[in-house]
């Protein structure tokens, strides 16, 4: 089977101040879509490629020089080539008014979808109760639905006015949806489809600053230290963008210590040999949208031998802020009096952009310790979350005495 060569439909160039050097000489060409197309000017040695702006539709321009001979009376000649056959038309002078070009009927073409604008009514926070609303733009008179990843799908859009769609959801208790869940748009018609994709964290307004929790040592805490003291904490932006690591600062004693200081969005710890005395520690920060925080508290440290300590209690498994396996028991070891009761609470709080239900208690127990002090329990996470933090509170009892302590933990990201 012959291919048939391509064709021209059209043919025409802007009319020019002057075909003079310094001005320019632009074309526009319709015809056969996917050619390759190129115009040759009578006294210009170069030939112009034009550019395919359009399905068949082909522009481009050429800027006159000084060598150029081109004047009014030049012709113009546009070639489209396509699977190795070519066609020709010419413009016999320059300041011509276009000429039209005989067209072979060419069937109607379907409309072509477009989903230009997908944007959400952004809320301060996400829980049960809050009503998401949506709205795009495109191509008017087509089918728009939406859909929230693991959540809700093909929830549909009214069209509002001409090419204008709107749509809402009302999150439900045991909806899970984060600030950064996929939620797409979608325009049906013709046979065709086209989606487009809500901006990350579009959906929050994140105007409350961060807070800073589980400060060790404690406020007005003495730590009877034997060796190398734990300073740390964690952030918590409350459904927020969370905590940029780079706007953290450490300052213990007086002393800025952010460079030895381990720093992640979810928390921070410092580790070191501190002299007896009393400090100040005081950790300043900002979430990704600027909202600034400040804690500030004091301990004191005594250096004791470990014989002279009361009722001992530590945890011997896990450092303060360490990060656990996702999906994995987590077993937590201890060290105390022989034969000591422990009262053990562990709470899963939920650290991702805008979590709704975000906090659940994954353990509630009393264990005794065993004759050389040990104990020992396990957890297991009800809520695989990237970046979930697990609050170990710790309270031991024996001869009398109290003393408690606490650990928190990050499930691995």
């Amino acid at each position: 089977m012959v291919t048939p060569p391509p064709q021209i439909t059209g043919f025409e160039m802007e009319q020019a101040p002057a075909v003079a050097p310094g001005n320019e000489l632009f074309f526009r060409v319709q015809g056969t879509p996917g050619s390759r197309v190129t115009v040759r000017v009578g006294g210009v040695s170069r030939t112009l490629v034009l550019n395919e702006v359009d399905d068949g539709v082909y522009e481009g321009g050429y800027t006159l020089r000084p060598n150029d001979r081109a004047n009014a009376g030049s012709s113009a000649t546009v070639t489209l080539r396509r699977n190795g056959r070519s066609s020709s038309s010419t413009l016999a002078r320059l300041n011509a008014a276009p000429t039209p070009v005989a067209a072979a009927p060419q069937p109607a073409k379907p409309v072509q979808l477009a989903l230009n604008r997908f944007v959400a009514t952004p809320v301060d926070k996400l829980e049960p109760g809050t009503e998401l609303k949506f709205s795009a733009d495109g191509t008017p008179g087509q089918k728009a639905t939406f859909s929230i990843e693991n959540v809700a799908s093909g929830i549909p859009m009214r069209e509002v006015s001409p090419g204008r769609y709107e749509g809402s959801y009302t999150l439900k208790r045991l909806d899970r949806v984060i600030g950064g869940v996929p939620i797409v748009a979608t325009l049906e018609g013709g046979g065709q489809a086209v989606r487009s994709n809500l901006t990350r964290n579009q959906m929050l307004v994140d105007s409350r600053p961060p807070t800073i929790r589980n400060q060790q040592p404690h406020d007005g805490e003495t730590v009877h230290a034997t060796g190398p003291v734990s300073v740390s904490g964690t952030f918590d932006d409350r459904g927020g963008l969370g905590v940029d690591p780079k706007t953290v600062r450490i300052v213990l004693g007086g002393h800025d210590v952010t460079a030895n200081a381990s720093v992640s969005r979810d928390f921070f710890t410092y580790r070191s040999e501190l002299a007896p005395g009393r400090y100040v520690a005081d950790v300043t920060a900002k979430d990704a949208a600027g909202n600034a925080v400040r804690s500030a508290w004091t301990f004191s440290v005594e250096q004791q031998p470990t014989a002279a300590i009361g009722l001992p209690l530590t945890i011997t498994s896990h450092a303060p802020n360490t990060t656990v396996p996702a999906g994995a028991p987590v077993v937590i070891r201890g060290k105390t009096a022989p034969g000591a009761t422990i009262d053990a609470e562990v709470v899963g709080v939920a650290s991702v952009v805008g979590m709704i239900g975000t906090a659940q208690r994954l353990y509630s127990d009393r264990i005794t310790a065993d004759a050389d002090g040990n104990f020992s329990f396990a957890i297991s996470p009800q809520m695989p979350i990237p970046g979930m933090r697990y609050e170990v509170e710790l309270k031991v009892s024996g001869n009398g005495q109290t003393r408690d302590t606490k650990l928190v933990l990050f499930q691995q990201r």
